[in-house]
C-alpha cells in the first residue's frame, strides 16, 4: 500500500445508524498504529455474555490465510496486518488516509460476517503527529466510520497509546523512541505533561533520526580527514548503503520522507557499536541520556514513580540502553523503571477495548486523545479502489 492520493478522498458519511449487531454476530475491536516507519493494524473479539435464553455466538469470522492468531486475551482470535508509514507534506499529514487504507484492508481479509462487513464495537488510532501535526482530527475519526462503521471511535497521539502499551494502563511516564522521540507522563485524567516530540529538525533527542543523522555527520568526519568524531566504519557502511558521500545532500534535503531515511542508518550505529567502534558507542550512549532526561522531565510530582521505556531504537544495545538506566536513576532515584508491558499497537487496542466496554471511563483531551460516537453506518466510497490487503504480520 504505497499510493498516496493526489486530493483528500471525499469521506462523507453515510446518515444512517452504524449496523447493529444481531445476537449472533460477533463484535470486534479495531486498533491502528501509525508511525514513521509503517503502520499496523490489530483486530481483536469484544467479549459478551449472551443474554438468558439467546442462542451462542456464532464463531468469528475466521481471517484470511496468514493473519495470525492472538493471545487468549483476544480469545483465540486476532487479525494483524501492516500497512505503509504515514507522509508529512505542504499539506500536511496523510493519516487519514493511512488508517483508511487499513481499515478497509481488514474489511476485505474477514470473511464469514454478516452481510459481508464485519461489526466493529469500537475503533481507536494512535499516529504520530496528532498533536502536532494534525489539528483537527475529525478526518482520522471520519476515516474510521466510512471503512468500519464502528459505534465509538477515538484518535489518540502516539505517546498516548505508547503509553498505555508501556505500561498497561497504569499511571507514570513514558519515553517512546522510534523514527521520532516523544515522552508523556500522564494518568490519562488531569495530568499530562509532555516532553520532546518536536520531529527532526527541531527535537526527536535519541531518536532513530537523531542517532542516524549523528551517524552520518561522524561518517562525514571520516570522509573529509577531521580527526573529532569521525568513523571509518560508519563511513564504509554509510557508502554501503548510500553510495558515495557526495550523494548523500540530494538524497537528503529534496525528500519528504527524510527523517525515515536518516533513520534508516540507525542499524548500522547500533552494529558498528556492537564491534566496539568509539563514535558509534558515544553516539548510542548520547542517544541513552537523552532519552533518561526525557523520561525524568515527564514524570512530574502529581504522578507515582513510574517509568518505562519502549520502541524499536531500545534494540540498538547496552551502550543505548545502558546509559538510559543509569542516567535516569541518577535523575530519579525515587523512581521504578519497569519493562514495557507492550506496543503502542496494544495500547491502541487496550484503549479500543476501554472504548467499547466502558467509554464513559474515557476523558477527551485534545490533541492528545479526542473521542466520536455513536457513528453512522460505513458506505463504500466509489471514488476510491479497495487498497490491496496488508501484509500479514
Amino acid at each position: 500500500m504505497t499510493r498516496t492520493p493526489d486530493a483528500a478522498p471525499d469521506r462523507t458519511p453515510a446518515q444512517a445508524a452504524p449496523r447493529a449487531a444481531s445476537p449472533a454476530s460477533p463484535r470486534w475491536v479495531v486498533a491502528i498504529d501509525v508511525g514513521g516507519s509503517g503502520s499496523r493494524l490489530a483486530a481483536a473479539l469484544v467479549p459478551s455474555a449472551p443474554a438468558a435464553g439467546a442462542p451462542a455466538p456464532a464463531p468469528a469470522p475466521a481471517p484470511a490465510a496468514g493473519a495470525a492468531a492472538a493471545a487468549d486475551d483476544d480469545h483465540g482470535q486476532r487479525v494483524t496486518l501492516t500497512g505503509r508509514a504515514v507522509s508529512v507534506g505542504p499539506g500536511g499529514s496523510d493519516v487519514a488516509d493511512v488508517v483508511h487504507d487499513l481499515a478497509t484492508a481488514f474489511v476485505a481479509r474477514c470473511s464469514g460476517a454478516v452481510d459481508g462487513r464485519p461489526t466493529v464495537a469500537a475503533a481507536a488510532v494512535g499516529a504520530t503527529g496528532v498533536a502536532t501535526l494534525v489539528p483537527d482530527p475529525s478526518a482520522v475519526h471520519e476515516a474510521l466510520r466510512t471503512s468500519l462503521g464502528p459505534e465509538r471511535t477515538a484518535v489518540a497521539a502516539d505517546a498516548v497509546t505508547a503509553h498505555l502499551g508501556a505500561l498497561g494502563g497504569r499511571a507514570g511516564a513514558v519515553v517512546a523512541v522510534g523514527t521520532g522521540t516523544i515522552a508523556l507522563g500522564t494518568d490519562l485524567a488531569g495530568t499530562w505533561q509532555r516532553v520532546d516530540g518536536w520531529g527532526h529538525l527541531l527535537g526527536d533527542l535519541g531518536s532513530a533520526t537523531w542517532i542516524g543523522a549523528h551517524g552520518l555527520r561522524a561518517a562525514l568526519a571520516a570522509h573529509d580527514g577531521r580527526a573529532t568524531g569521525a568513523s571509518a566504519a560508519l563511513l564504509d557502511a554509510a557508502t554501503a548503503r548510500f553510495g558515495p558521500a557526495t550523494t548523500w545532500p540530494a538524497q537528503l534535503y529534496t525528500r519528504a520522507d527524510r527523517a525515515q531515511v536518516l533513520g534508516s542508518f540507525t542499524p548500522d550505529v547500533a552494529a558498528a557499536a556492537a564491534a566496539g567502534d568509539p563514535a558509534a558507542v558515544q553516539i548510542l550512549t548520547e542517544a541513552g541520556r537523552h532519552l533518561a532526561e526525557s523520561l525524568a522531565a515527564a514524570l512530574v510530582p502529581a504522578l507515582p514513580p513510574l517509568a518505562a521505556a519502549t520502541g524499536g531504537v531500545l534494540a540498538a544495545g547496552p551502550s543505548l540502553t545502558g546509559a538510559l538506566a543509569r542516567r535516569f536513576a541518577a535523575l530519579r532515584p525515587d523512581a521504578e523503571l519497569v519493562p514495557s508491558a507492550g506496543t503502542p499497537l496494544d495500547g491502541a487496542l487496550h484503549l479500543a477495548r476501554r472504548l467499547a466496554t466502558g467509554p464513559g471511563a474515557l476523558v477527551a483531551r485534545p490533541p492528545w486523545l479526542s473521542l466520536a460516537g455513536p457513528a453512522p453506518a460505513a458506505r463504500p466510497d466509489p471514488s476510491r479502489p479497495t487498497p490491496p490487503p496488508g501484509e500479514p504480520t
